[in-house]
Protein backbone atom coordinates (compact mmCIF):
# COMPACT_ATOMS: atom_id res chain seq x y z
CA UNK A 1 0.00 0.00 0.00
CA UNK A 2 1.15 3.26 -0.83
CA UNK A 3 0.41 6.70 0.58
CA UNK A 4 -1.31 9.75 -0.55
CA UNK A 5 -0.99 13.31 1.15
CA UNK A 6 -4.94 14.72 0.36
CA UNK A 7 -4.32 18.56 -0.29
CA UNK A 8 -0.90 18.85 1.39
CA UNK A 9 -2.89 17.64 4.37
CA UNK A 10 -4.12 21.36 4.79
CA UNK A 11 -7.64 19.99 4.97
CA UNK A 12 -8.02 21.44 8.49
CA UNK A 13 -6.93 24.95 7.35
CA UNK A 14 -8.91 27.48 6.22
CA UNK A 15 -9.93 27.24 2.87
CA UNK A 16 -7.70 24.29 2.38
CA UNK A 17 -4.72 26.21 2.05
CA UNK A 18 -1.61 24.36 2.37
CA UNK A 19 1.11 26.70 4.00
CA UNK A 20 5.00 26.02 3.50
CA UNK A 21 5.13 24.33 6.76
CA UNK A 22 2.11 21.89 6.27
CA UNK A 23 3.87 20.79 2.45
CA UNK A 24 6.83 20.42 4.86
CA UNK A 25 5.02 18.60 7.20
CA UNK A 26 3.54 16.11 4.97
CA UNK A 27 7.27 15.56 3.37
CA UNK A 28 8.56 14.37 6.67
CA UNK A 29 6.13 12.02 6.97
CA UNK A 30 7.83 9.91 3.92
CA UNK A 31 4.66 9.53 1.96
CA UNK A 32 4.86 8.23 -1.33
CA UNK A 33 2.74 11.13 -2.92
CA UNK A 34 1.38 14.65 -2.39
CA UNK A 35 -1.66 15.84 -4.04
CA UNK A 36 -1.77 19.54 -4.17
CA UNK A 37 -5.14 21.42 -5.72
CA UNK A 38 -4.33 24.00 -8.18
CA UNK A 39 -6.65 26.95 -9.25
CA UNK A 40 -5.22 29.92 -11.68
CA UNK A 41 -5.96 33.08 -10.84
CA UNK A 42 -7.27 35.92 -13.32
CA UNK A 43 -3.45 37.67 -13.92
CA UNK A 44 -2.50 33.42 -14.77
CA UNK A 45 -0.74 32.72 -11.56
CA UNK A 46 -1.37 29.73 -10.26
CA UNK A 47 -2.12 28.89 -6.75
CA UNK A 48 -2.54 26.13 -4.37
CA UNK A 49 -6.30 26.06 -2.65
CA UNK A 50 -8.48 23.24 -2.45
CA UNK A 51 -11.58 25.48 -1.66
CA UNK A 52 -11.65 27.84 -5.18
CA UNK A 53 -14.10 30.12 -2.94
CA UNK A 54 -12.43 33.02 -1.32
CA UNK A 55 -13.91 34.37 2.15
CA UNK A 56 -15.79 37.26 0.06
CA UNK A 57 -17.31 34.43 -1.87
CA UNK A 58 -15.20 35.36 -4.92
CA UNK A 59 -14.10 32.90 -6.89
CA UNK A 60 -9.90 32.49 -6.97
CA UNK A 61 -10.04 32.73 -11.20
CA UNK A 62 -11.75 35.69 -11.08
CA UNK A 63 -9.29 37.82 -8.99
CA UNK A 64 -5.63 38.51 -9.24
CA UNK A 65 -3.24 36.76 -7.11
CA UNK A 66 -2.42 39.52 -5.10
CA UNK A 67 -6.45 40.39 -4.46
CA UNK A 68 -6.91 36.80 -3.65
CA UNK A 69 -4.02 36.91 -1.17
CA UNK A 70 -5.24 39.72 0.59
CA UNK A 71 -7.98 37.77 1.31
CA UNK A 72 -5.75 34.58 1.89
CA UNK A 73 -2.38 35.77 2.73
CA UNK A 74 -0.86 31.92 3.38
CA UNK A 75 -1.55 31.39 -0.46
CA UNK A 76 1.36 29.88 -2.23
CA UNK A 77 2.13 30.08 -5.77
CA UNK A 78 2.74 26.53 -7.63
CA UNK A 79 6.68 27.57 -8.01
CA UNK A 80 6.90 28.40 -4.03
CA UNK A 81 5.27 24.76 -3.35
CA UNK A 82 7.51 23.28 -5.92
CA UNK A 83 10.56 24.81 -3.95
CA UNK A 84 9.25 22.91 -1.00
CA UNK A 85 8.56 19.59 -2.56
CA UNK A 86 11.95 18.88 -3.74
CA UNK A 87 11.95 15.36 -2.34
CA UNK A 88 8.89 14.35 -2.64
CA UNK A 89 8.62 11.37 -4.52
CA UNK A 90 5.73 12.19 -6.67
CA UNK A 91 3.36 15.66 -6.64
CA UNK A 92 -0.28 14.79 -8.39
CA UNK A 93 -1.04 18.09 -9.42
CA UNK A 94 -5.68 17.98 -9.01
CA UNK A 95 -6.85 20.47 -11.59
CA UNK A 96 -9.90 22.60 -9.91
CA UNK A 97 -11.22 23.80 -12.95
CA UNK A 98 -11.02 22.29 -16.10
CA UNK A 99 -10.45 25.82 -17.91
CA UNK A 100 -7.14 25.99 -15.96
CA UNK A 101 -5.41 22.88 -18.06
CA UNK A 102 -3.59 24.88 -20.55
CA UNK A 103 -2.26 27.24 -18.13
CA UNK A 104 -1.42 24.26 -15.75
CA UNK A 105 0.34 22.01 -18.33
CA UNK A 106 2.27 24.78 -19.90
CA UNK A 107 3.70 24.87 -16.17
CA UNK A 108 4.59 21.18 -16.10
CA UNK A 109 5.87 20.48 -18.89
CA UNK A 110 8.16 23.31 -17.89
CA UNK A 111 9.56 21.10 -15.05
CA UNK A 112 12.73 19.66 -15.19
CA UNK A 113 11.88 16.69 -13.59
CA UNK A 114 9.02 15.54 -14.97
CA UNK A 115 8.85 12.30 -13.83
CA UNK A 116 7.99 13.14 -10.53
CA UNK A 117 4.97 15.14 -11.58
CA UNK A 118 1.22 14.04 -12.33
CA UNK A 119 -2.08 15.81 -13.17
CA UNK A 120 -5.21 14.39 -12.27
CA UNK A 121 -9.19 15.30 -13.05
CA UNK A 122 -12.36 13.89 -13.72
CA UNK A 123 -12.52 16.49 -17.18
CA UNK A 124 -11.58 14.42 -20.23
CA UNK A 125 -10.69 17.40 -22.53
CA UNK A 126 -8.49 18.93 -19.56
CA UNK A 127 -6.55 15.53 -19.58
CA UNK A 128 -6.44 15.93 -23.32
CA UNK A 129 -5.51 19.28 -22.90
CA UNK A 130 -2.29 18.53 -20.83
CA UNK A 131 -1.60 15.25 -23.28
CA UNK A 132 -0.88 17.78 -26.20
CA UNK A 133 1.16 20.78 -23.81
CA UNK A 134 3.27 18.29 -21.53
CA UNK A 135 3.13 14.42 -22.93
CA UNK A 136 5.52 13.49 -20.51
CA UNK A 137 3.73 14.09 -17.03
CA UNK A 138 1.27 11.98 -16.55
CA UNK A 139 -2.40 11.73 -16.13
CA UNK A 140 -4.51 9.95 -13.65
CA UNK A 141 -7.96 9.96 -14.29
CA UNK A 142 -10.27 10.77 -11.39
CA UNK A 143 -13.67 8.96 -11.36
CA UNK A 144 -16.58 8.94 -11.41
CA UNK A 145 -17.06 12.34 -12.87
CA UNK A 146 -19.63 14.34 -10.94
CA UNK A 147 -20.76 17.71 -12.51
CA UNK A 148 -19.03 20.69 -10.75
CA UNK A 149 -20.52 22.44 -7.07
CA UNK A 150 -22.45 19.28 -6.85
CA UNK A 151 -21.97 18.72 -3.53
CA UNK A 152 -20.45 15.98 -1.58
CA UNK A 153 -24.27 14.24 -1.28
CA UNK A 154 -24.51 13.85 -4.98
CA UNK A 155 -21.20 12.95 -5.43
CA UNK A 156 -21.80 10.13 -3.12
CA UNK A 157 -24.68 9.06 -4.54
CA UNK A 158 -23.28 9.21 -8.59
CA UNK A 159 -20.15 6.77 -6.89
CA UNK A 160 -22.52 4.58 -5.73
CA UNK A 161 -24.48 4.34 -8.75
CA UNK A 162 -21.91 3.86 -10.60
CA UNK A 163 -19.83 1.38 -8.98
CA UNK A 164 -21.14 -1.82 -10.67
CA UNK A 165 -20.44 -0.39 -14.21
CA UNK A 166 -16.84 0.97 -14.15
CA UNK A 167 -14.83 -2.33 -14.17
CA UNK A 168 -16.57 -2.41 -17.46
CA UNK A 169 -15.98 0.17 -18.83
CA UNK A 170 -12.15 1.19 -17.68
CA UNK A 171 -10.31 -0.19 -20.72
CA UNK A 172 -12.17 2.90 -22.61
CA UNK A 173 -12.22 5.77 -19.74
CA UNK A 174 -8.38 5.47 -19.01
CA UNK A 175 -7.80 5.17 -23.49
CA UNK A 176 -9.31 8.30 -23.79
CA UNK A 177 -6.89 10.24 -21.56
CA UNK A 178 -3.95 7.87 -21.64
CA UNK A 179 -3.91 7.01 -18.26
CA UNK A 180 -1.10 6.22 -16.13
CA UNK A 181 -2.94 5.93 -13.54
CA UNK A 182 -6.65 5.84 -11.76
CA UNK A 183 -7.72 8.13 -8.76
CA UNK A 184 -11.25 6.72 -7.37
CA UNK A 185 -13.69 7.85 -5.36
CA UNK A 186 -13.50 5.34 -2.53
CA UNK A 187 -17.48 4.78 -2.97
CA UNK A 188 -16.55 3.30 -6.02
CA UNK A 189 -13.91 0.91 -5.32
CA UNK A 190 -14.62 -2.62 -5.57
CA UNK A 191 -12.14 -5.85 -5.39
CA UNK A 192 -14.00 -6.58 -9.67
CA UNK A 193 -12.48 -2.40 -9.95
CA UNK A 194 -9.10 -3.23 -8.59
CA UNK A 195 -9.05 -6.21 -10.80
CA UNK A 196 -9.80 -5.04 -13.77
CA UNK A 197 -7.36 -1.78 -13.63
CA UNK A 198 -4.56 -4.82 -12.36
CA UNK A 199 -5.25 -6.58 -15.76
CA UNK A 200 -4.92 -2.87 -17.79
CA UNK A 201 -1.51 -2.18 -16.07
CA UNK A 202 -3.22 0.78 -14.25
CA UNK A 203 -2.79 1.23 -10.20
CA UNK A 204 -5.55 2.61 -8.62
CA UNK A 205 -5.33 5.27 -5.89
CA UNK A 206 -8.82 5.47 -3.52
CA UNK A 207 -9.96 9.00 -2.19
CA UNK A 208 -10.57 10.20 -0.02
CA UNK A 209 -9.81 7.69 3.10
CA UNK A 210 -9.49 8.92 6.54
CA UNK A 211 -10.46 6.23 8.70
CA UNK A 212 -8.93 3.27 9.79
CA UNK A 213 -12.53 0.92 8.74
CA UNK A 214 -12.14 2.63 5.20
CA UNK A 215 -8.69 2.17 4.70
CA UNK A 216 -9.12 -1.51 5.49
CA UNK A 217 -12.10 -1.73 3.47
CA UNK A 218 -9.66 -0.26 0.61
CA UNK A 219 -7.10 -2.46 0.81
CA UNK A 220 -8.95 -5.99 0.94
CA UNK A 221 -10.56 -4.17 -2.13
CA UNK A 222 -7.18 -4.12 -3.90
CA UNK A 223 -6.34 -0.60 -4.29
CA UNK A 224 -2.86 0.54 -4.85
CA UNK A 225 -2.64 3.68 -3.08
CA UNK A 226 -5.06 5.59 -0.30
CA UNK A 227 -5.21 9.36 -0.33
CA UNK A 228 -5.84 10.34 2.90
CA UNK A 229 -5.70 13.44 5.17
CA UNK A 230 -4.57 11.35 8.27
CA UNK A 231 -1.67 9.54 7.12
CA UNK A 232 -0.10 8.38 10.54
CA UNK A 233 -3.88 7.19 12.09
CA UNK A 234 -4.56 5.44 8.59
CA UNK A 235 -1.09 3.73 7.79
CA UNK A 236 -0.98 2.64 11.59
CA UNK A 237 -4.77 1.09 11.09
CA UNK A 238 -3.13 -0.76 8.06
CA UNK A 239 0.10 -1.29 9.80
CA UNK A 240 -1.34 -3.22 13.03
CA UNK A 241 -3.68 -5.00 10.21
CA UNK A 242 -0.81 -6.55 8.29
CA UNK A 243 0.76 -7.16 11.68
CA UNK A 244 -1.84 -9.59 12.87
CA UNK A 245 -2.07 -11.29 9.61
CA UNK A 246 1.89 -11.78 9.65
CA UNK A 247 1.23 -13.11 13.19
CA UNK A 248 -1.92 -15.24 12.43
CA UNK A 249 0.54 -17.08 8.84
CA UNK A 250 3.39 -17.29 11.61
CA UNK A 251 1.24 -19.22 14.22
Amino acid sequence: MRWIGHAGLASGRPGGTPTRQTLADAERLHVDCIEIDVCCSSDGTLLLRHDPDLPSGRRVGSVSAEQARREDPDLLTADEAAEVLSTTPLVLVDLKHAADAHRVALWLAERRDPQRWAICTDDVDALKAARAHAPQIARWRTLPRVPPGRGERTRRIVACALRGMLPGRLAHLAGEVDAAALSVDRWAVTPRLCDAARRLGLPVAAWTVNTPSAARRMAACGVDFVTTDRVVEVRAAIASQDGAATARCDG
